[in-house]
Formats: C-alpha cells, sequence, structure tokens
C-alpha cells in the first residue's frame, strides 16, 4: 500500500528548514570572504575573471526547475554584496537618456544596491573610474558615428590604467538589445576562455586585406574591427576584438611592430581582455 503525499503543511515546514540551511551557509560564505579579505594583503576586491569562473562552474552544474539564467541573476547579486564588504565599491554608468537600460544592465552585474552614479558623457565615466571616484565604468559598445569616442581615452600601458574588463550582460543582449563594456583600474584577467580588445597603430595606406592578414600572421586573428580614427600624426588607430587571452606584456603585440610592409603597422596596445558570455547550449535547461 503506497504511502499519503505530503501534506501541503509538511512541504511548506521542509522548504523552511531548507530555507535556514541556505542562509546559514550564506553566513558562513560570508565569514569565510572576511577572511579573503586579509588573505589579499591589499589586492583587488573585484575579480571580474574568478567570478565568470565561478558562474560557469554553478551553471554546469545546475540541475533544477530554476532557469540557468536565474541562477545567474541569484548569484550575481551574491557576489556584488560580497566584494562590497571587503571595500568601497561603486559604479559609473552612461546613461544618455532616461530609460536607455544600461543602469538596468550595470545592476545585473553589480548588484541592485551598490552606489551607482549616471552620466549623459561616456567621457565623464572614464574620468571617474580614472579618477578613482568609480570602481567600474560601464559604457556603451564602441560606435563608428561617435563624435568622441571613450576609447582613445584610455590609451595607456600603465597597469592602474582603465582597462576593458567585461562585456554585457553575461547571459546574452539586455533590455533592448544592449549590450556594454566595463573598465575599471586593474589589468584583466584570464578564464580560459576570453575575447581581448587591443588598439593597432596604422599608417593611412595600408589595405584591409594587409591589415587582417598582419594579424592573423602575429596570431590575433580579428574578430571584429569596432572602429578606426584618423590621428593627428597622420597615422591610424583601429580598435579591434581578438580571441582568447592577450597579456598586457604579449610578445605578439610587439611582434605587430612592422608587421607589414613599409611598416604599415606600427604598434599594438591592449586595451583589456573579458571572460566570453554564456552562450545558449550552455543556458539551455
Amino acid at each position: 500500500m503506497s504511502s499519503a503525499p505530503p501534506s501541503l503543511d509538511a512541504l511548506r515546514r521542509e522548504i523552511d528548514a531548507l530555507d535556514d540551511q541556505i542562509l546559514d551557509l550564506l553566513m558562513r560564505r560570508c565569514a569565510i570572504a572576511e577572511q579573503v579579505v586579509d588573505a589579499k594583503r591589499g589586492g583587488p576586491t573585484l575579480r571580474p575573471g574568478r567570478e565568470a569562473l565561478i558562474l560557469r562552474r554553478l551553471v554546469s552544474r545546475w540541475r533544477g526547475g530554476l532557469p540557468k539564467r536565474v541562477i545567474v541573476r541569484m548569484w550575481r547579486e551574491l557576489l556584488a554584496g560580497v566584494v562590497a564588504m571587503q571595500g568601497p565599491f561603486s559604479l559609473a554608468v552612461w546613461m544618455p537618456e532616461r530609460g536607455a537600460g544600461y543602469l538596468e544592465v550595470a545592476r545585473n552585474q553589480y548588484g541592485t544596491f551598490t552606489p551607482a552614479t549616471t552620466h549623459q558623457s561616456a567621457s565623464q565615466v572614464v574620468r571617474e573610474v580614472t579618477s578613482g571616484n568609480a570602481t567600474v565604468g560601464v559604457l556603451p559598445m564602441p560606435r563608428w558615428e561617435d563624435d568622441n569616442p571613450w576609447w582613445t581615452q584610455i590609451l595607456s600601458s600603465a597597469s592602474d590604467a582603465p582597462h576593458i574588463i567585461a562585456r554585457l550582460p553575461m547571459t546574452g543582449p539586455g533590455p533592448m538589445g544592449i549590450e556594454a563594456l566595463v573598465i575599471a583600474r586593474m589589468p584583466p584577467e584570464a578564464t580560459g576562455d576570453d575575447m581581448s580588445v587591443i588598439a593597432v597603430e596604422t599608417g593611412h595606406d595600408i589595405s584591409r586585406s594587409a591589415f587582417t592578414e598582419a594579424l592573423g600572421a602575429a596570431d590575433l586573428a580579428p574578430r571584429a574591427v569596432w572602429d578606426t580614427r584618423e590621428t593627428r600624426d597622420d597615422s591610424r588607430l583601429h580598435l579591434v576584438e581578438v580571441r582568447g587571452f592577450v597579456d598586457p606584456h604579449d610578445p605578439r603585440l610587439a611582434a605587430l611592430a612592422g608587421a607589414t610592409e613599409g611598416g604599415g603597422i606600427r604598434n599594438g596596445l591592449l586595451l583589456g581582455a573579458y571572460a566570453s558570455a554564456h552562450d545558449e547550449e550552455s543556458l539551455a535547461p
């Protein structure tokens, strides 16, 4: 004879007990996070590479009824809260007009309650991060039609200069198809599945095919050329996304100088790198 199914009250008591266990584990996790602060000995509190690895592991492990995007969202809130426990943490977000969606994208990644300021100027977002007023800046994807592209304002090889550290959202385009890049004053971190962004200086006479071939020969085959700008010294700057992780001192960057006949490519500079987003297959039930 089969036993009767549990009553609604019994199921609710079990849920309450599970909630208590989850809360106890969260308190334990927070206590360990506080120990991490001492272990870091002044190291960066924000670790985008480490966070990406955590989420990849959890997404691949999840076998429940909740959509995996919900799991990512829950852990993003937790990770943001833990970062804020470890030190000052704030956002500067580009918002050209009210309701543009960039603040929502930023909040989904860095927490609902993280202090944030919004700015109509992308240049102001860069200044907020450069000055230390904000930990991270959330900026639009580079556009050919921009009169004053923000990425030309982070052309620096200094380790504490702003670098691109993330591309949002990590689960695919956000509201209204919005995508954004994130900058912070820290070097990028490798995760094993990354994209890198480099600025390549060339002369005016280099052809598109010679440019592409030279990058490919240096094992920096472009995934996309996001923007190209004229400079004051008779050269061009190209903003290029490449597959894989490029270290700031990667010898492939140095090899680019003079990579074409006549010195068409003059140099390459790393602007950042970020973990690849979760694809549809990894987020499928």
